[in-house]
């Protein structure tokens, strides 16, 4: 099932420091992550899924720059050792920004960060809507909740994940 990849996609897609920002990123980071909840790398424990949807492993490395502009990566290995990656880096504005890597299931996403602890992010592929995902982490800052709500072509539904912190 197409779930849990389209998931993992959208959650690394979401946020993690550009290539350009590197220089000054761990000084960056350090600060970010003692403020921000969400700045790090994620880990989907897929021993929660069913069977038949678990990929092998499926990572989210959040990040964030001085200026507040957010890079999300995600990485898939499925079952049969095949990887798929997606990263996207803008602001939490609600204002869509492309997204890059090899998962097709959206080509653009939105973000707004309603809450230090939480990160909302809308995808689209062709300005239509694809899935809606709320990460909101846990008090004690080492586990994640992925809610999701599929849109467009699909019957409505809502998916709940879980991560846990990893770096």
């Amino acid at each position: 099932m197409i779930v849990i990849p389209i998931a993992v996609a959208a959650i690394g897609m979401a946020v993690t420091n550009s290539p350009q920002a590197e220089p000054r990123s761990q000084v960056v980071q350090a600060a970010a992550s003692e403020q921000l909840p969400l700045v790090g790398k994620w880990s989907l424990d897929v021993s929660r899924l069913p069977p038949d949807e678990r990929p092998r492993s499926v990572t989210l490395d959040f990040r964030v720059s001085a200026d507040q502009v957010w890079t999300g990566r995600s990485e898939i290995i499925g079952p049969d050792g095949s990887r798929q990656h997606a990263e996207a880096t803008g602001p939490a504005d609600g204002n869509p920004v492309p997204l890059t890597g090899n998962m097709s299931f959206a080509d653009q996403v939105s973000m707004r960060q309603p809450a230090p602890n939480t990160l909302v992010l809308t995808f689209t592929k062709g300005g239509e809507p694809v899935s809606t995902r709320v990460y909101t982490i846990e008090e004690d800052r080492k586990s994640m909740k992925e809610t999701i709500v599929w849109a467009g072509n699909v019957t409505p539904r809502t998916v709940t994940t879980y991560f846990r912190r990893v770096g």
